[in-house]
């Protein structure tokens, strides 16, 4: 009974740990990945008894696989961080661009992020009159709150 009982706790924590890691990577391009090497793990734990090796999995080697296993969670997090940064970097490009064609401005705004996503300083190229110049600054203050010292203008 206690091989029984050691058996579906084996069982249930890798389904977990696949589960886990299966969610984590589904936006990484290692996601395929990941996915066959858990449905890989899942199939020799379920097969451990069949096959008739009491211990198919080490102690070692679940800790090796605990071990890959953290890696590739730092990694996907790390992945999902960067994807983050760059679509409020893009979003709030665009917005800046946006607002320039309402006033009749052409421009490109280059967007620097801070730790916390948040923008803290634009680089913009572009012709500008004076006048939209200083209307568009002072919505990049007002609505995107970076200060008039950290807007770069070009052209």
């Amino acid at each position: 009974m206690d091989g029984l009982c050691r058996y579906v706790i084996c069982v249930v924590a890798a389904a977990l740990l696949s589960g886990i890691l299966t969610r984590l990577a589904q936006r990484c391009s290692s996601g395929e990945i990941v996915r066959m090497l858990c449905g890989i793990f899942m199939t020799i734990v379920l097969i451990q008894p069949i096959i008739g090796r009491k211990e198919l999995i080490l102690d070692s080697e679940l800790q090796g696989l605990g071990k890959q296993a953290e890696a590739i969670s730092e990694e996907g997090s790390a992945e999902a961080e960067n994807l983050r940064k760059e679509f409020i970097k893009q979003r709030v490009e665009a917005y800046i661009s946006n607002r320039a064609e309402t006033i009749g401005a052409e421009i490109q705004a280059s967007v620097s992020l801070g730790e916390d996503c948040v923008p803290v300083s634009v680089r913009i190229t572009g012709k500008i009159s004076p006048l939209n110049r200083s209307r568009l600054a002072q919505v990049i203050v007002s609505e995107l709150g970076i200060p008039r010292e950290q807007q770069e203008w070009i052209g």
